[in-house]
């Protein structure tokens, strides 16, 4: 599994053998079950995870306790979990990760990935480009979700991101944008 991810790395970088051999020694390769939680709502986690196989979902609490689904992680696109809020405050994550089906992980501590970072050019260079690149796919994605109608949003999903609506269960999807699951079957019947 190691393999996969320096070939994802090597798509944008050439990676030295040294830092193979450094993710041969850090890597913790996880099977994670479908409805399986990897990210728990408030636990600290000081972990990154890069998607091997499979499909994840994250959500978060809504004043009023409800869970919300928020976003989407894939083998296909965005494939590097981060868990933003621990990794940065070190407080509490305020996300629930889980998968939404048999799925293969990477598990990477972040000071290791830190000195990563800081020891090899290469795959700086990759990290900044990836969470660079995935930052804006989210923004755009979000954008188009606040900006666009229902039926308009779910048309720029199917012909930009295909694999969200094929690969996430409609529930989720529907959640995601914020309509109900009668609504979101709807939409998608004229669509697809």
């Amino acid at each position: 599994m190691v393999k996969e991810f320096s070939t994802e790395i090597e798509k944008y970088v050439k990676i030295s053998d040294q830092l193979r051999g450094e993710f041969e020694r850090s890597c913790i390769e996880r099977n994670i079950k479908k409805n399986e939680t990897l990210v728990e709502y408030g636990g600290i986690y000081n972990k990154t995870f890069f998607v091997i196989k499979g499909s994840f979902k994250s959500s978060t609490f809504t004043p009023d306790g409800l869970k919300k689904t928020i976003w989407f992680y894939f083998d296909d696109l965005f494939r590097i979990i981060p868990i933003k809020d621990g990794f940065l405050s070190r407080k509490p994550t305020k996300y629930e990760i889980v998968a939404l089906e048999d799925s293969t992980i990477l598990e990477f501590d972040m000071v290791i990935v830190d000195s990563w970072i800081n020891n090899y050019p290469e795959f700086n260079q990759f990290f900044r480009y990836s969470m660079i690149n995935d930052f804006m796919l989210s923004e755009e994605i979000r954008t188009h979700l606040i900006c666009y109608s229902k039926e308009d949003f779910l048309k720029y999903l199917y012909e930009k991101y295909p694999i969200i609506l094929l690969r996430a269960p409609s529930h989720a999807i529907a959640d995601f944008m914020g309509i109900t699951r009668e609504w979101y079957s709807k939409i998608k019947k004229n669509i697809m």
